[in-house]
């Protein structure tokens, strides 16, 4: 039924609940997996004759996104299965629901109900409900228990 399944992560509690669930999900179906987490690069974004952004920031953010698919490639090898790594950079908005989807072949989202972002989630609205309104693919919304 799904063939390659998409699990955005942030390193929240809700994003590995969604993992969970993935892998449940990648064993009942003998799915593919994509773990996915995305440096917002909205951060790092200045006119062209601003300095550049600092590197350590930088490197910094996406150094913690490599280790949050990795500790969820972990979980993965733990249960048995295998996955596909993607770190990348961009509007988690738009990344998660169309643009890795349509690269990636991917016929299932399962995503955390809310992540770390509070406050950009206050400002202008969650990531999950843009990617449940937006994605050119199914989505799963898993909740976490708590």
């Amino acid at each position: 039924m799904y063939e390659h399944i998409l699990v955005p992560l942030d390193g929240s509690e809700n994003s590995r609940k969604a993992l969970d669930v993935a892998i449940k999900l990648a064993k009942t179906f003998s799915s593919k997996l994509s773990l996915l987490s995305i440096v917002d690069n909205r951060n790092f974004a200045m006119p062209a004759t601003a300095a550049a952004a600092p590197n350590s920031s930088y490197s910094e953010l996406t150094s913690y996104a490599h280790d949050i698919v990795d500790d969820g490639l972990k979980t993965v090898k733990e249960n048995g299965l295998d996955a596909e790594t993607i770190v990348t950079q961009g509007y988690p908005k738009s990344v998660i629901a169309t643009d890795v989807p349509k690269k990636n072949n991917i016929d299932l989202i399962v995503i955390g109900k809310s992540g770390r972002g509070a406050i950009d989630r206050f400002i202008i609205g969650s990531t999950t409900a843009y990617v449940v309104r937006n994605a050119t693919v199914q989505v799963l919304v898993v909740n976490d228990d708590a």
